[in-house]
């Protein structure tokens, strides 16, 4: 019982540091991102709309496949 409830406080501890961490990490984010010319900028953020588009469409097919699995297993 205590070593769950050690446990449980270790990992909501470390969410808050992990947050914390990245707070900071965006505003260093910021700072450069400010002094990028426009041309800088567009890119980045095209490279950036690119690589979410395509985790996007990996995890719409791993759905995908899941759901034809299931769908098989329950016909």
């Amino acid at each position: 019982m205590i070593l769950q409830n050690i446990m449980f406080f270790k990992f909501i501890f470390k969410k808050k540091k992990k947050k914390i961490q990245e707070k900071s990490e965006q505003k260093l984010d910021m700072k450069k991102w400010m002094s990028l010319t426009k041309e800088e900028r567009l890119q980045i953020d095209f490279k950036e709309k690119n690589k979410i588009m395509r985790k996007k469409k990996e995890l719409l097919k791993s759905i995908r496949e899941e759901y034809i699995k299931i769908t098989k297993k329950n016909s």
